[in-house]
């Protein structure tokens, strides 16, 4: 059967005009990425970068070893290390209010705290060379320095852990990034502490939170508005099934040795005792810590704990 020229050129119109359709609804999906070889261009400029010019120090631009910490042996030295006595349950120094010899107290400001939230720990102040670290990493995207900030966070993971208890392997779950800030900033500054904590076999990183469309910044909020803000923002997203489980063997057979998982139908109605560690750069008000452990919470796990590279100092009252 002939075809005429008119029947080739509606056909290529039909072509580019499924393919425009396609690429509206990767767009929409968020899988178009147009800008893939640019990113890897990028990726490869970025490692000559780096192998061409010095390592400067995060705090005082001096040169600093390559293979060793961001941060030279002084500045190290006049990170704001966060005051004792701490609350043991949210880290807020507790000043003139120090406890007793061996008690443990707490100050009163994180009371209106999900029950499930029950522990925090932080090594530092969020000020000075502490604060000007965490900017380094969060908006001047110095992702090297997430392993050297979670060498200063395994004693708090170590603290939160044994007042958690439960079992030896613990998730470190990281606070998520709404998908637009995530597509802005490249990464998620918590997971990359997180991750950089579970290669010192501090835990399991398991980005198991997701944050629903909506909420504002939450930089210069007040703790009532941060906690308004962050109200129901965050839901449990279930691992994939290959994290799920272990062993060998076909999905089904690994599906009936295994324990119910947090997040799994009934979990919570069958006993199971499950922990978590929230991991983030920087702790406030604990509002985004608690918001995150509630959607934990009501997906089974029964005590939650939350670590940080840097606490903002807070006056002790419950406002």
């Amino acid at each position: 059967m002939s075809r005429s020229p008119q029947d080739g050129i509606a056909r290529g119109q039909a072509g580019r005009s499924r393919r425009k359709t396609g690429v509206a609804a990767r767009r929409r999906t968020g899988r178009y990425r147009p800008a893939a070889p640019l990113r890897r261009l990028g990726s490869w400029a970025g490692a000559l970068f780096d192998a061409l010019v010095p390592v400067a120090c995060t705090g005082c631009r001096r040169g600093v070893d390559r293979d060793g910490a961001p941060l030279c042996p002084v500045c190290r030295s006049r990170l704001p290390r966060l005051p004792r006595p701490r609350c043991a349950r949210c880290a807020q120094p507790l000043g003139n209010l120090g406890a007793a010899a061996g008690e443990i107290v707490r100050c009163g400001t994180c009371e209106w705290w999900p029950d499930v939230l029950v522990a925090a720990d932080v090594p530092f102040a969020f000020s000075g060379l502490a604060a000007q670290t965490v900017r380094a990493l969060k908006y001047e995207r110095w992702r090297a320095l997430a392993p050297y900030m979670a060498s200063c966070m395994a004693e708090a993971v170590e603290v939160v852990r044994r007042r958690l208890g439960g079992p030896e392997t613990t998730w470190l779950v990281p606070v998520p990034l709404g998908r637009a800030r995530l597509r802005e900033r490249g990464f998620n500054q918590a997971e990359e502490l997180a991750r950089a904590l579970a290669a010192r076999n501090l835990g399991q990183v398991r980005p198991v939170l997701e944050r629903r469309k909506g909420g504002v910044r939450q930089a210069r909020a007040s703790g009532a508005q941060r906690r308004e803000n962050v109200a129901g923002l965050f839901r449990f997203r279930p691992p994939p099934e290959e994290d799920r489980s272990s062993g060998e063997g076909p999905a089904s057979s690994r599906e009936e040795r295994r324990e119910p998982l947090p997040g799994d139908s009934g979990y919570a109605h069958r006993g199971g005792d499950s922990t978590a560690i929230i991991v983030d750069d920087v702790l406030t008000t604990g509002s985004t810590a608690a918001a995150c452990a509630q959607a934990l919470g009501e997906a089974g796990f029964s005590r939650v704990g939350v670590v940080s590279f840097a606490r903002t100092l807070r006056p002790l009252d419950p406002g």
